[in-house]
């Protein structure tokens, strides 16, 4: 089924190298000669790849010779690559030489015997490539250069399909599956069954939509209003117990589980459920051992000893389901869709919302193609992704012969799938594109797939070159998009301010990568055996490395590996790009020191060494002058600041966590686009002036320690306005007492004005007593925050007050902590922006107004007001007619609940706890008819008239307690 792809990977590969070459022509020194020589070969070799895809299925000679030719572009890539790496160890010496203020009396250029070395290896190249070319005209293989694709800009020869995933919170919609939503949430919520816990399975065939499925399940109003909290988690093959439980707690919390203990983790579960039912989803389990599900029922069963809770277990197999415990009546067998649901998929990934003016005769040939999909609709969902940006009647008749003519009668449903998904692979529009879809086949199934990673890995790899205009990053980032919008890859998570982080691949879909990678990737796992290729994956090879290994390890591009087997790896990694460190079954690598071969490989551009116990970052890795990446995440024993990364000159990308770990001199790398953290020092190297170069950051950035800026001047020295592409910051000192402030923090904050595109804003133990004027666009006017999404005051003890923010006309969340001395929130009737969706002031005993503008918030969904002692009264809520949730805690003045408080139709949930002088609150509640939780607690003098509940007729969950003293009984 992979035959096509020799066809991307070659040609991108030669199409990369004349770009290559043609670059360095002007810098070479000595063989332009020859370089020249070899660009011209290569793009001779490059025009009869299209007629060899065409034969090579059929005459393996043909196959054969572009497999050599495949070997010989990799060689010229690796000399290339050679020479790139020599004229950056120039530059970082002339560099070195200048700051030692060293006169010289030479220039430096290449030395010649590297110069002699690198012009034999191109002569020796080009032979190699006369003699294809001669086997070409052996095979009668002709040149097709009219007929060819362009590649003058390979990144942009086509226009992207419009995305389906263009909103935060995106969930798919399902077509063609209500019913059998409706009736696994029936048997979930009515079905009557009083066990601590049951299991409801769903069973079916990959690609029919389980995962979907099971995700509407947990979104539906039935299951939200009945169960405490819902869990969902992704099983795939390893069934180990721990993990599950830590991917549990995980999401609960949102945050990240080190520990090692299950007992422990159980402990923590229960804390975190607070005794609530739950509604747990094991996706996509494999798991036929009885002993591994008895285990983990055990503790399932410790967690919530008093509730009725569910669980909903997805698989391909009738045998896994009976043996997760589920009964014969709460199997549900999912069976395909039907014609219509497959066409109504097509159609709405094919057209979305947009109007079509020949949608009739498109719609007469797109039915038939929802009748070859089978019932499937990842199938639909491809297929329908893949006529996008197509609108002529003409490629849509082309695309349903091409089915017919891939279909026979004898095909099971799975090798139809495999065949239509080939289809799709095969009119993918960019052979650059195909191969950075194979690449992903490096990946363990169901891995979740963190975008910014990937990136970097397919530019470790040489897929991505810059084009004018547009960078790297910039072009992987639409490859990424329209892998997504071709529903090759799935959305997997979002951040605060709506960008994707991460997606995942189907089963289905990964299988299509790997068959299409032809023998390039190869993942081993403990006992398995297979012939090394270019990208090999020993995360789950336990301690086993393969026997060949060694005569191979020349070839390998990327090295995927557990680090506690890399003092048994050889240290012939010659051609190595990527060498990744992964987490294995043990939170930490056991690796206190790296071996000196790293330090040798001159192709390296990605290099992650995260989670090990280096105590250092070695100097040799400063010598990889064609590093791109270099993360560094969680070395916990780092204690002295790496020097020396000024030279790493390619770096673009560094990623470490822990304070110690930031290196001296980054200002130096002017390439930098990624850096999370920066930690202010007082050392030269350290000072908060090295952000002043760093002019293409982009992304998130945390700067601590502020406490070591002086002043105002000092500050702006960093140039945080000028960095455009910044999209979260992170401001914060470090908490200190009131005789330890030095410097002036609102003279300092005011001369950290960050960059107008900013989307998330989180200022942390600022010491002084007002906000900076750009806060303020009314005291700004020749700056704006108005893209600000996200605002976080967080632990600003001196803070006084803060202004009116009405003017951040973008900012949905406003999170206001631990603010001791704050009494006010800006004056008058526009305190806060009407697009704001939650509010929350925790910690502000001495607040006492949140302004009068509170009923004109109309898209508020959440006001959460905790421990403000001074707070009175509440303003008004009539007009909050999005408000779902009303929090408020310890807020001891407040004596009634906001007026008019039964205008706010939508609330679901009303939290009140502490307010010894609230008496009555039922009579404002009685027209709250979608009213689902009511929790109560500590109000003393609280009374409870009759008939108070009667109206609540959604009420499912009640917390009452703290009675007044007057209270006889109980209505």
């Amino acid at each position: 089924m992979g035959d096509l792809v020799l066809d991307p990977i070659v040609d991108a590969t030669i199409s990369k190298v004349i770009s290559a070459a043609t670059q360095q022509i002007n810098l070479a020194v000595g063989w332009k000669v020859e370089l020249r020589r070899l660009c011209n070969k290569l793009t001779m070799i490059r025009a009869v790849l299209q007629d060899a895809d065409r034969r090579q299925v059929e005459d393996s000679a043909v196959k054969l010779w572009l497999e050599n030719l495949r070997e010989v572009a990799r060689e010229a890539e690796d000399l290339l690559d050679e020479v790139v790496y020599e004229r950056l160890k120039q530059e970082v010496q002339i560099q070195k030489q200048m700051k030692k203020k060293v006169c010289l009396f030479f220039t430096f250029s290449t030395p010649f015997i590297f110069r002699l070395k690198m012009a034999n290896k191109i002569k020796n190249l080009i032979a190699s490539i006369v003699e294809i070319n001669d086997e070409a005209t052996q095979y009668g293989l002709q040149y097709r250069l009219a007929t060819h694709e362009p590649r003058s800009n390979p990144q942009t020869a086509y226009s992207y399909p419009q995305t389906a995933y263009s909103s935060p919170g995106y969930c798919p919609r399902v077509i063609g599956r209500e019913d059998d939503v409706s009736k696994i949430v029936d048997l979930l919520v009515d079905s009557g069954n009083k066990e601590p816990l049951s299991v409801i399975s769903v069973v079916g065939m990959g690609g029919l939509g389980k995962t979907t499925l099971a995700k509407s399940v947990q979104n539906h109003e039935k299951i939200v209003r009945n169960f405490g909290r819902t869990m969902f988690i992704c099983v795939s093959k390893d069934f180990d117990v721990k993990e599950i439980l830590k991917e549990m707690f995980e999401s609960l919390t949102k945050e990240g589980c080190s520990i090692e203990n299950e007992a422990t983790i159980v402990g923590k579960i229960q804390d975190e459920l607070k005794n609530e039912n739950y509604l747990l989803i094991l996706d996509d389990v494999w798991n036929e051992d009885p002993l591994k599900w008895e285990a983990l029922r055990g503790c399932l069963l410790e967690i919530n000893k008093n509730k009725v809770s569910r669980m909903v277990v997805t698989t391909r197999s009738e045998n896994v389901a009976s043996i997760m415990g589920a009964l014969r009546e709460h199997m549900y067998h999912l069976a395909g869709l039907e014609d219509e649901a497959c066409w109504s998929i097509i159609k709405q990934r094919a057209f979305g919302g947009s109007s079509v003016p020949n949608l009739a005769e498109l719609e007469a040939i797109g039915r038939q193609i929802a009748k070859k999909c089978k019932g499937v609709p990842l199938v639909a969902n491809v297929i329908g992704t893949s006529l996008s940006s197509r609108r002529d009647r003409g490629e849509w008749v082309s695309v349903n012969n091409c089915f017919d003519a891939r279909s026979s009668l004898e095909d099971d449903r799975r090798t139809w799938i495999d065949r239509v998904l080939q289809l799709c692979f095969d009119r993918l529009p960019n052979t650059t594109l195909k191969q950075c879809f194979a690449f992903c086949s490096i990946f363990l199934k169901d891995r979740k797939i963190e975008k910014e990673m990937l990136i970097q890995l397919w530019m470790a790899e040489g897929f991505l070159q810059p084009s004018e205009g547009s960078s790297m990053e910039d072009i992987g980032d639409k490859y990424f998009n329209d892998l997504l919008s071709y529903s090759l890859f799935l959305e997997e998570e979002r951040d605060s301010t709506g960008k994707i982080k991460s997606c995942k691949m189907h089963d289905l879909i990964h299988d299509l990568a790997t068959s299409n990678s032809k023998s390039e990737t190869l993942i081993l796992k403990a006992g398995s055996e297979g012939n090394i290729a270019r990208h090999l994956n020993l995360v789950d090879a336990e301690e086993i490395v393969p026997t060949n290994l060694a005569e191979v390890a020349g070839k390998l591009h990327s090295l995927f590996l557990k680090g506690d087997i890399l003092y048994k790896m050889p240290d012939n990694f010659k051609r190595l790009r990527i060498l990744s460190f992964e987490k294995g079954s043990l939170w930490r690598a056991n690796i206190e020191q790296l071996p000196t071969w790293i330090g040798k490989m001159k192709h390296l551009r990605y290099l992650d060494i995260s989670n090990t116990n280096i105590k250092e970052l070695p100097q040799f890795i400063m010598k990889l002058y064609s590093l791109q990446t270099l993360r560094f995440m969680y070395c916990y024993r780092i204690e002295k600041q790496p020097e020396g990364v000024e030279n790493l000159v390619s770096l673009g990308h560094i990623y470490f966590s822990e304070e110690s770990c930031m290196p001296l001199r980054i200002g130096r790398l002017k390439n930098l686009q990624t850096l999370q953290l920066f930690v202010v020092g007082l050392q030269e190297g350290s000072r908060i002036e090295e952000l002043e170069c760093l002019s293409q950051l982009a992304g998130e950035l945390r700067i601590c320690h502020l406490e070591h800026v002086e002043n105002h001047s000092e500050a702006e020295k960093a140039k945080l306005s000028e960095k455009i592409e910044l999209y979260k910051l992170s401001l914060e000192w470090t908490r200190r007492n009131t005789e330890e402030c030095d410097h002036d923090d609102d003279d300092v904050l005011a001369g950290l004005k960050p960059p107008p595109n900013l989307r998330n804003l989180t200022i942390e133990y600022y010491g002084g007593e007002k906000c900076p004027s750009w806060m303020e666009p009314s005291l700004s006017e020749s700056f704006s925050l108005n893209n600000l999404v996200d605002l976080k005051i967080l632990n600003c003890e001196k803070l006084k007050s803060i202004p009116i923010l009405s003017g951040l006309s973008s900012l949905q969340q406003l999170q206001i902590t631990d603010c001791r001395e704050l009494t006010r929130i800006g004056e008058g009737a526009c305190a806060f922006p009407a697009s704001l969706s939650r509010l929350s002031i925790r910690v502000c005993p001495r607040l006492e107004t949140i302004g009068d503008s509170i009923s004109t918030l109309t898209c508020l969904e959440e006001l959460d007001l905790d421990g403000c002692e001074d707070l009175r009264p509440i303003p008004s809520v009539n007009g909050l007619y999005s408000l779902k949730k009303l929090e408020i805690r310890l807020c001891n003045s407040v004596v009634s609940l906001p007026s008019e408080l039964s205008f706010c139709t939508a609330l679901k949930e009303l939290k009140m706890v502490g307010y010894p002088n609230l008496i009555s609150i039922f009579e404002d509640l009685k027209d709250l008819h979608s009213m689902v939780r009511l929790r109560n607690l500590g109000c003393e003098n609280l009374s409870i008239p009759e008939e108070s509940f009667s109206r609540l007729v959604c009420l499912e969950y009640l917390a009452i307690g703290g009675f007044s003293k007057e209270l006889e009984e109980f209505p």
